[in-house]
């Protein structure tokens, strides 16, 4: 079973404090994966930045999605339907102290489509608590973006040395998913 995982689509992070430009350009690679993800009966996550006054990544960042603020909201384009997991986290990593393995173990996903913001940090720190919970990792490269300036095909190559990601693109996903429901 696969889950595809949303990483901090959030307003903070598209157009808020945290704007990166790069975000506006994955919206629609994400919005026809999403639609894939529901049609197939994926689990779906969305592994939001929901932080508290005393966060320590708050030193490094400021002040920025703070719990049930309009910022740490999933920006409308990918707004969640109900039965889909919004899972807020208070660190990088989708896995760190939010119970997501828990939900997902119940659920039986054993791979994890891992999108979103950022290649670098978040996407890399989600990579990793999925690794060494035993989830096969997937990223769709079109689905995923760092900042400006980062080099996108390093962060790639990192996640595929390292946590043994299989890079691919929604493309990809989508067009094997209708070829094996033709089948």
């Amino acid at each position: 079973m696969r889950a595809l995982i949303i990483v901090d689509m959030l307003n903070d992070f598209v157009t808020g404090k945290l704007a990166n430009p790069k975000a506006q350009g994955i919206i629609p690679p994400l919005q026809r994966l999403l639609g894939h993800a529901r049609e197939e009966g994926w689990v779906v996550v969305f592994s939001n930045d929901a932080h508290h006054a005393d966060d320590p990544e708050l030193r490094v960042w400021g002040e920025h999605a703070m719990a049930g603020t309009p910022e740490a909201e999933v920006i409308e384009e990918l707004e969640p339907v109900a039965g889909e997991i919004v899972s807020p986290k208070r660190g990088y990593g989708a896995f760190d102290f939010t119970g997501l393995d828990e939900q997902l173990r119940e659920l039986g996903v054993d791979e994890v489509v891992i999108t979103g913001q950022h290649t670098h940090i978040c996407v890399r720190h989600s990579s990793y608590g999925a690794l060494i919970r035993g989830y096969g990792i997937t990223i769709p490269r079109d689905a995923v973006c760092g900042f400006e300036g980062v080099d996108e095909d390093d962060a790639l190559a990192y996640l595929e040395m390292a946590y043994g990601a299989t890079v691919t693109t929604v493309s990809d996903l989508v067009e094997a998913g209708a070829a094996a429901t033709a089948r």
